[in-house]
């Protein structure tokens, strides 16, 4: 029985690179099943150890949120590789084996709008995509007008005679998303400055008159910087994107319908995986002096500040909900009221292994797979390939295959 020690002795004196190589080796055959055809197991592993390598707080992150990160960038077809999606460290607050809350850092998958680009042009649905941004001059002069109803609903003619004060951060009234689909049809999104702003203001580095909550500087203004304020109109594009993607179809519809119900179930069961976590004290923020230590401050892509209730979009749901607890000035850091009572490893597997063996129909043994899906990361290799079977001979079992014969 010293085995197991053994081996878990041995790897953590491994480089830590060497280990995560390792870890999602292992963990291939479930990327394959949540990964779209075109993109390979092997690919996406190799993107997330040179996402480690460009940042190696995510490998002093907590390695099961980091596993979970990757299987939900998996379900998403996307690459974490800074361009389509990325990996972001962020800290958070739980309790040690003492009791006390600590801070420790996990990671989040983030979709990029490069990646959310990619998948709503591989729906082959749509045959034209434009993105931009509106200056008060061009809005007073009647060059962009926006009527519900018409097609298109947009109608804009871009000012290219604007001076440099015309054009500046300040003059942007408004930023619109236009997509054409190939029926003929348009979708539109605008997005005014207002609302805009109201998205700025959710970010912890960007957003205009904040000072710091907690700690010895409390009451001290903390000064915007960051995407927000070097590069305003590309995340004003990039809000307006964001927004209009959670009604607009993306390739990962495609890659359910196609590829049957194998894939439909692992992307389920990696989605119920991320949603399952969670912290056992809220998002702890940084103080204004802590802002140039947070990792990750200008990748968190916290656009719309909402929450995507279309089951259609063929993204996954969390993501923004994540995002905006990291990226937001309001959360608090104070420990909660009621201390919720963790459910003990072995007993939480007793009940997982006795809800698969009494599934009797398929929609039982989904549910059984899917809460499995939600713990299986927490427990050694040999558990896993154990229930792992368990779970397949139950799909067998309920569809009848090898009876009869």
């Amino acid at each position: 029985m010293s085995a197991p020690s053994t081996a878990i002795a041995e790897q953590r004196e491994q480089p830590p690179l060497v280990v995560l190589k390792s870890q999602l080796e292992e963990r291939a055959e479930s990327f394959r099943m949540a990964l779209p055809s075109h993109i390979k197991p092997e690919d996406l592993q190799r993107t997330v150890l040179m996402a480690a390598q460009q940042n190696p707080t995510i490998l002093q992150a907590d390695r099961r949120s980091l596993i979970l990160s990757c299987m939900k960038a998996a379900q998403d077809g996307l690459l974490p590789d800074g361009r389509e999606a990325a990996l972001v460290p962020f800290n958070t607050r739980e309790k040690d084996g003492q009791g006390k809350w600590v801070t420790v850092k996990q990671v989040q998958y983030m979709p990029m709008v490069y990646g959310l680009r990619k998948k709503i042009m591989q729906s082959d649905e749509i045959s034209v995509m434009q993105v931009g941004v509106v200056y008060r001059a061009e809005y007073e002069s009647g060059r962009f007008l926006f009527e519900l109803g018409m097609e298109p609903p947009i109608r804009y003619r871009p000012d290219l005679s604007l001076s440099v004060e015309e054009t500046e951060d300040d003059e942007i009234v408004a930023a619109f998303s236009l997509v054409k689909f190939k029926d003929g049809s348009w979708s539109a999104e605008v997005m005014r400055r207002a609302e805009i702003d109201k998205i700025r203001q959710l970010s912890q580095t960007g957003a205009v008159g904040q000072v710091v909550k907690f700690g010895a500087n409390k009451g001290k203004p903390i000064e915007p910087k960051g995407p927000w304020v070097d590069h305003f109109a590309e995340m004003a594009k990039k809000t307006v994107m964001r927004r209009h993607s959670k009604v607009l179809p993306m390739s990962g519809d495609i890659f359910r319908d196609v590829e049957g119900e194998e894939i439909d179930r692992a992307a389920r069961s990696a989605v119920a995986a991320l949603d399952s976590v969670e912290p056992d004290a809220p998002v702890a923020l940084p103080s204004g002096d802590e802002l140039d230590e947070q990792d990750g401050g200008e990748v968190v892509d916290t656009e719309t500040g909402e929450i995507s209730t279309d089951p259609n979009t063929g993204m996954t749901e969390v993501d923004e909900e994540t995002a905006r607890k990291l990226d937001a000035g309001d959360a608090d850091e104070e420990e909660p009221a009621q201390e919720e009572k963790a459910d003990p490893a072995a007993q939480r597997l007793a009940n997982i292994r006795a809800q698969i063996e009494a599934a009797n129909s398929l929609a039982a043994a989904n549910i059984a797979s899917n809460e499995w899906a939600k713990h299986r990361v927490a427990y050694d290799d040999e558990t896993i390939a154990e229930v792992d079977g368990m779970v397949s001979a139950a799909f067998k079992r309920v569809r009848g295959e090898g009876q009869g014969k």
